[in-house]
This record gives structure tokens, sequence and C-alpha cells, in this order.
């Protein structure tokens, strides 16, 4: 579970406020966050995920983001649309490996082999990570994020760079798994209804949340 009190992001050196005084319980399994560009989703993202400063408070799991980053970077993890900026390491299977070095090594090559291919990256265990189509990017980003086994994903824009078809493979996989919360930061409204709970941000705010969000955003944008 997510909690959110009064949280208030700003920025130098105007000041220009990013976030301005969101609160919310997010609980459900699945949750989309709506909005136009630079409404404050992927700020909304970033503070979950520790990479902004803030006011007030984020608990995920009763964890404060701002003082439990170490706590909580085995528990949440993030994918972002430049699947590219996320590559570490120089192939597909070591970048995955990275993400299995907490498990005994005795269970990794299993682990791994289990990994690509539930992604469909078996035939391009041993390529470049950065020779792969956008698409195939994603894939491995989000098969490395996964194989941590986050408690909590966060997806940034997921699909924003991929074709129809990758776009719906991606789709699926943030889907397939009832292990772990889903915060979905999208354009893409036909996924965002797939979630249980919606929240349209507007102006740094929260407009409106439920079932009836996405019709709201809608009549909003004309």
């Amino acid at each position: 579970m997510i909690t959110l009190e009064n949280v208030t992001v700003t920025v130098k050196p105007d000041d220009a406020v990013l976030l301005d005084n969101v609160s919310a319980t997010l609980d459900a399994p699945t949750t989309a966050i709506i909005g136009e560009n630079g409404s404050g989703k992927s700020t909304l993202a970033k503070v979950l995920t520790g990479l902004l400063d803030y006011t007030g408070s984020a608990k995920i799991h009763d964890i404060e983001v701002a003082t439990g980053r170490k706590q909580l970077s085995r528990r949440v993890g993030m994918i972002i649309a430049n699947a590219a900026a996320q590559v570490i390491m120089p192939s597909v299977a070591e970048d995955i490996e990275l993400s299995l070095r907490h498990l005994p090594k005795d269970q990794r090559q299993a682990t791994l082999d289990a990994v690509l291919a539930e992604h469909d990256l078996t035939e391009f265990a041993d390529r470049p990570a950065l020779s792969l189509s956008s698409g195939q990017l994603q894939r491995l980003a989000l098969a490395s994020v996964l194989a941590t086994r986050p408690d909590v994903l966060i997806a940034d824009e997921p699909t924003t760079m991929l074709d129809a078809r990758y776009a719906k493979l991606v789709g699926e996989q943030l889907f397939a798994s009832s292990d772990r919360q889903l915060i979905l930061i999208t354009h893409d409204l036909q996924l965002a209804a797939k979630c249980q709970d919606i929240i349209w941000i507007h102006d740094a705010k929260i407009a409106h949340r439920g079932p009836d969000a996405i019709c709201a955003y809608l009549e909003h944008i004309g």
C-alpha cells in the first residue's frame, strides 16, 4: 500500500510546483495515473522511487520513501519509456543476471533461463543489449526489473515508444501477476482502463479519481 500526505515537489531556481499538496491512499492492485504532459504524473513516479525530494509524507508499506530508500530498493521496481537508459550490462543475459545476484549461485542459471523464456528473449541472450529494437529493449527492461520480484512496480509510460504489437505484449506482461502492486503512468487510455483505480492529475494536483476519471479527462481535453 502507498500513502501520500500533502506531498509537494518544487524545483529551483523559481520554485516551480511540480506536485501540489497531493494526498491519497493507493491500495488497489492496479492503479493508472493519467493526465497531460507536465501535469505531475512522472514527478509522482520519481517521488515513489526516491528520485526526487519532496515535502509531506510518501510511504510504501509504511516506510517513508525519503528515509527508507535502501529498504525499498528491492521492494520497488521502475520501468520508463526510454528502456535503453535502464540497460546497465553489455549483453541481454548479463543485464538480467545483474537482477538475480540476490539468489544463491546454483539457482541463477535456471532462473535466468526461465526469465529469458518468459519474456521471449531466449534467442537474444548473448546479443549486445543496445542492439535490440525498442520493443525488445522494453521487454528486457521489464524482465530485469521483474526478476527482482518487487512488491510494487511503477511503470512510467512503458508503451510510449513501442509499436502496437510490442505495446500489447508489454501491456500483457505488466498485468500478468497479482503478486505485486502496479502503478501505471500512461497516456494510453485503453491500457489505463484495465486498472482497478484511475487517477487524473492536472496542474500538479489530483483532479479526479475513480472509474469515471478517464471520461472526465477526455471531456477536459476535448
